[in-house]
């Protein structure tokens, strides 16, 4: 179910709005499921300008140490 921004909802010849008759208290509510599309760029949060590092990686290897040359 959609919601209507209030300038489309139904007018009345009256020209006041049409709202819904009040809710039974006796009737158990629905679970609101939610927003129906979770693909609505409005609701995901913007992708990362820069990928995160992954705290499993393995850190860099070090760079290789220089060959030790004999003494003499």
């Amino acid at each position: 179910m959609t919601t209507l921004p209030p300038e489309t909802l139904p007018v009345e010849p009256g020209g006041l709005p049409v709202e819904p008759p009040p809710l039974d208290p006796t009737e158990p509510v629905p679970d609101d499921p939610g927003p129906l599309l979770p693909d609505d760029p409005g609701e995901l949060p913007p992708p990362p300008l820069e990928p995160s590092p992954d705290p499993g990686a393995l850190p860099p290897p070090p760079p290789p140490a220089p060959p030790s040359l004999p003494p003499g």
